[in-house]
């Protein structure tokens, strides 16, 4: 019961760096360069997780095919509740704002469920791999918390309705990790790397087609290069002592 209450602690802290982010856009205005060199970090610590941490462990899987397939097909579910949430949006478009906040606050609590699971997967093949996932997604949500409250602001949503939107998100992240934690504990290793290369297909997918796109949108300057690279070293030093 502990490994599952540590389970769960883990996986609420990417909610929690969430709500730093919420607070930093509620208590700053919004500068395109700060967020700019938040995404670029995110995409950093991501990437270094995906590429040395998760595809590692994916490609010794036995056999190997199926858990390529469930990479794909991770980065091809990705693909379509993207489509499907912009669907939304886009139909949504001059409809009432706490309509259009819904939608918003679907395809955050989709992304968390996806990190809950992940870290509470990640945690029944070896504790270190659980902790690697968790810094990288706090990190991540840090300027995800900020985009998502700048948005509830600029629809004029009430301050109470934003912060109790923001706490809803440890339902979502909670019955991930439950799934993952006590539908895979004990299993042997082929099912455990089967989901994890399932939510590193989406992982990767997210971050060349939503973090770094929108990063690449903010101010973009050599200065945000240098984080990315350096966010991606310090990933890689940080997981080199954790092991």
């Amino acid at each position: 019961m502990q490994e599952f209450l540590f389970a769960l602690t883990l996986s609420a802290l990417p909610v929690v760096s969430n709500f730093m982010g919420a607070m930093i856009a509620e208590a700053l205005p919004s500068s395109k360069q700060t967020l700019g060199l938040a995404l670029h970090a995110a995409a950093g610590v991501l990437l270094a997780i995906a590429s040395t941490e998760l595809i590692p462990r994916v490609a010794i899987a036995k056999p190997v095919w199926a858990a390529i397939l469930a990479l794909f097909l991770g980065g091809a579910f990705f693909v379509w509740i993207n489509q499907l949430l912009n669907l939304s949006k886009n139909r949504l478009r001059g409809v009432d704002h706490n309509t259009v906040s819904w939608v918003i606050f679907l395809s955050i609590a989709i992304d968390l469920f996806g990190d809950g699971l992940m870290i509470g997967t990640s945690l029944t093949i070896a504790p270190h791999l659980g902790v690697m996932l968790t810094s990288g997604r706090v990190v991540a949500h840090i300027p995800e918390g900020f985009v998502t409250n700048a948005e509830f602001k600029s629809q004029n949503m009430p301050r109470t309705q934003r912060f109790w939107l923001l706490a809803a998100f440890l339902i979502p992240v909670w019955l991930g990790a439950t799934l993952g934690y006590w539908g895979l504990r004990g299993q042997t290793d082929l099912p455990k790397l089967i989901v994890l290369a399932f939510t590193t297909g989406t992982l990767m997918v997210a971050i060349v087609e939503e973090i770094l796109p929108e990063a690449h949108q903010t101010q973009d300057t050599n200065l945000s290069t240098l984080t990315f690279i350096g966010s991606f070293a310090l990933s890689m030093l940080f997981s080199s002592y954790l092991e």
